[in-house]
């Protein structure tokens, strides 16, 4: 089996969960890094192929390591 399986659902339930455990709303996180709210919302269910740029923009704006996007058990 693929080792990297699934990683762009995993990556986006990851933004989701910091996302909600920040108290922002989707609307609120696309203002802070310039983007559409429905891109986020892309991003979260796993149907975007974000950038790395992106990853840096989304994690300088939850205040986490862009590692942390990565990091799956929780």
């Amino acid at each position: 089996m693929e080792k990297n399986f699934g990683l762009e659902k995993r990556f986006g339930a990851k933004l989701a969960y910091i996302r909600k455990s920040k108290k922002l709303s989707q609307m609120n996180l696309a203002e802070m890094v310039d983007m559409n709210f429905n891109y986020i919302g892309q991003i979260e269910r796993g149907e975007a192929n974000v950038t790395i740029k992106t990853i840096k923009l989304l994690a300088d704006a939850l205040d986490v390591d862009a590692k942390d996007l990565f990091t799956f058990s929780f």
